[in-house]
């Protein structure tokens, strides 16, 4: 890792601790050196991951980063908001999208083969609709590959809505999702966005977890398996709504 990377972590850190933006630095970070810094910061708070949050899932977005797979980021439990409370607009940009979340009744470890569909399919125990809010610690969202995926794949809390199911269900693959601010719909989206089938996405990110050396998915934790909707810049006041075919899924209110 570059010398000026080094000190990266400590001043992303920082800015998660104090919510003060920090300058975008001069320095270009591999796909690699992003991880690194991400686990580093991670790390500093002595938390463990209870979410796994998953971005660049449309090939848009991938496109747009210059990206060959999805990213991904980590979240502790702290950063996991109840339905329908509030949360502080904590940093000057904050965007919103509607997620199907995974969450995980069994471990999946490194087994040495490869996860499938169907090997997955055990392991969940519920899926909910949800709501990821995501801001950089930069003072710009306009992010490298590198120092996005260094900055958490921005990555700042996820709002847990309703149980949709407590199993998959083909229809979660190709399912209608809007999200909605102060009652007027900002976008429609679908679930087919996120490579295709979010199942696929809790797949990839088993497998990624296992070939580079995560130690896998384990139980309780949650998938945010990434966006059906697109980001949807939000401000203060806002009350930030999402639907999973027609089902009043998830809900925020952002405050000052």
């Amino acid at each position: 890792m570059p010398e000026t990377a080094e000190t990266l972590d400590s001043l992303l850190a920082s800015a998660r601790s104090t919510g003060n933006s920090v300058p975008l630095p001069a320095i270009t970070l591999s796909l690699d050196e992003g991880y690194e810094v991400q686990r580093a910061v991670m790390q500093t708070s002595n938390l463990p991951v209870m979410v796994w949050k998953l971005g660049l899932t449309s090939a848009g977005a991938r496109e747009a980063f210059g990206a060959e797979e999805p990213a991904l980021g980590r979240l502790a439990a702290s950063a996991i908001m109840n339905n329908g409370t509030e949360v502080r607009h904590a940093w000057p940009k904050v965007y919103a999208e509607a997620e199907l979340v995974f969450e995980l009744g069994l471990d999946l470890p490194p087994t040495g083969v490869p996860y499938t569909r169907e090997s997955v399919l055990p392991a969940i125990n519920a899926i909910y609709g949800g709501i990821e809010l995501a801001a950089s610690r930069f003072d710009t969202t306009n992010l490298p590959l590198g120092l996005f995926v260094a900055d958490n794949a921005m990555g700042h809390a996820l709002v847990l809505g309703k149980r949709l199911s407590t199993r998959w269900e083909d229809r979660f693959g190709d399912m209608p999702v809007t999200i909605a601010t102060n009652g007027e719909v900002q976008e429609n989206g679908s679930t087919v966005r996120v490579l295709g089938n979010p199942l696929d996405a809790l797949v990839w990110l088993a497998n990624w977890l296992c070939e580079n050396g995560e130690g896998g998915l384990r139980r309780e934790q949650l998938v945010a398996s990434g966006s059906c909707t697109g980001a949807t810049l939000v401000h203060a006041g806002d009350v930030i709504v999402t639907e999973f075919d027609g089902i009043d899924a998830a809900r925020i209110t952002l405050v000052a």
